[in-house]
């Protein structure tokens, strides 16, 4: 059950999974063997791809609950791919009966278990991959050597008989762990994204619901069993989905995002850069002129004597400096851009008092910033500004704001020794 868009819950989905449902009820009713094969097969292939994508896609995602479920269901798959070629009938292991592939169903709705509940601590902490895995592999070799083998697992079904008081009590447990699962989740939901952790929630859910299901069967070829798988089909494409969106779609959306982010922000100095500048005269010449539309201009007087005395690391420290000086002193409707170099630039949307206050709000904390930092000395900032008039152009306003910042720079005098 393929399903990757974001919506799970769609008709179109919901569709698709009656029709899943529909058609594994007739087969069933015509060759069970063949429903559960097909079935467990399907649940195998999902454990494999869950690890796949949540390994391969860590580097991006650096979710750590995601690459320990994927690490999980790795070894649940296992666990469960040993209890599909041990299923009765299939004859591949002579001396089994119905108990052992039971007793591998057990163990990896255990582990199944107590990896969902176990999930949420690593939300925001670190694990030891290698260690993890280990541990995983040391204890799901255990499980099969003992049941297959050594035959010293408790029973779980006794042809005649049905299912043991163990299997039974191991369902509840089971259940139970899965409940503390959903607690897990519920109290660090503010650390997992709503659609992801309501997917989680239903897959537990839909887990326990196997599980309960599984504690009334009487042939392992019954309608409870049939029931049961359904419920373990749906709860395993839930988590299958989750770790497709979380370790595929989620990264890319942020690389994505980043990338977007990276061309239209300065590196350095995180203001708005030029193309942002551009973009938003723009925006504004095309939708509202009638509005006061104001640009200041500002340079760095004698930046390049920062750089030549103090190194271009510390030139790097004055421009972030600036920068942050100009966001404090200008307000939230206002875009700050760093043109380049030493060049800035503000849009204001400001009467002529509103544009003269802001000016002198940056020329006072220029002034403040200077006498508390004595590399700053030899600094100065030009500023000119230019307000839209009629008949103006996008180009006509850039020019008359820059010509007034150097009018400005050009009538200082700038003496030091």
């Amino acid at each position: 059950m393929n399903i990757v868009n974001d919506n799970f819950y769609s008709n179109k989905n919901l569709l698709k999974i009656s029709v899943i449902i529909v058609v594994s009820f007739i087969v069933s009713t015509k060759n069970y063997l063949l429903f559960h094969t097909i079935l467990e097969g399907w649940a195998v292939i999902i454990s494999a791809i869950i690890y796949i994508i949540a390994n391969r896609t860590y580097k991006h995602s650096k979710n750590n609950y995601l690459l320990f479920l994927g690490i999980a269901y790795l070894f649940v798959g296992i666990l469960d791919f040993f209890h599909l070629i041990t299923y009765k009938g299939l004859a591949i292991f002579d001396n089994l009966t119905a108990n052992q592939p039971t007793q591998l169903w057990i163990a990896g709705r255990y582990l199944e278990a107590i990896s969902l509940a176990s999930a949420p601590y690593f939300i925001n902490r670190k694990f030891s991959k290698q260690t993890v895995t280990l541990i995983y592999s040391l204890l799901t070799s255990f499980l099969i050597i003992n049941i297959i083998w050594l035959k010293s697992f408790p029973d779980c079904f006794i042809q005649g008989d049905g299912l043991t008081s163990f299997k039974i009590i191991s369902e509840y447990i089971i259940s139970i762990i899965l409940i503390a699962g959903i607690y897990n989740f519920y109290i660090n939901k503010q650390n997992i994204r709503y659609s992801i952790y309501k997917l989680l929630l239903f897959s537990i859910i839909f887990t326990i619901l196997s599980e309960l299901s599984f504690t009334l069967y009487n042939d392992v070829y019954g309608v409870m069993n049939f029931i049961g798988h359904i419920f373990k089909l749906i709860s395993y494409s839930l988590i299958f989905h989750e770790i497709v969106i979380k370790g595929i779609e989620l990264p890319y959306d942020r690389i994505c995002s980043e990338l977007k982010k990276s061309a239209h922000t300065d590196s350095l100095t995180g203001l708005y850069n030029r193309k942002s500048f551009i973009e938003k005269l723009k925006d504004i010449y095309s939708r509202d002129k009638a509005s006061p539309l104001v640009i200041l201009m500002l340079d760095l007087d004698n930046f390049k004597m920062i750089n030549d005395k103090y190194g271009h690391q510390t030139g790097d420290v004055v421009l972030q400096e600036f920068a942050q000086l100009i966001e404090t002193n200008i307000r939230k409707s206002d875009m700050a851009c760093r043109l380049g170099g030493d060049e800035f630039t503000v849009i204001l949307r400001a009467s002529e008092e509103e544009t003269a206050q802001i000016i002198k709000r940056i020329r006072d904390s220029i002034k403040a910033w200077k006498e508390g930092d004595s590399t700053l000395k030899s600094l100065g900032v030009s500023i000119g500004s230019a307000r839209l008039k009629d008949g103006y152009s996008i180009d006509d306003l850039i020019k008359e704001a820059d010509n007034n910042m150097y009018e400005e720079k050009e009538n200082k005098d700038y003496n030091y020794r």
